[in-house]
């Protein structure tokens, strides 16, 4: 999860101002993460006018998988 951070950063940086990032530290929102149904780590939520539009989970990801949903969305 950590180690994917920088890449997702870049994205940010990358789409300007179409994409925000928003990191939570799930520990500290328990809360949040039962409302979101975020069952595991890493989760990627992906929202487009308050509505999720895609989602992403588990230890496996890559920033091609992460960067193929930001396309879907932003493009």
């Amino acid at each position: 999860c950590l180690a994917l951070m920088p890449h997702v950063e870049g994205l940010e940086e990358k789409y300007g101002t179409k994409l925000k990032i928003s990191k939570i530290e799930a520990s500290k929102n328990r809360r949040l993460c039962l409302n979101l149904k975020v069952l595991g780590l890493p989760t990627f939520l992906f929202y487009k006018n308050g509505k999720e539009m895609d989602r992403l989970s588990g230890g496996n990801l890559k920033i091609d998988d992460i960067e193929a949903s930001v396309k879907k969305i932003v493009e």
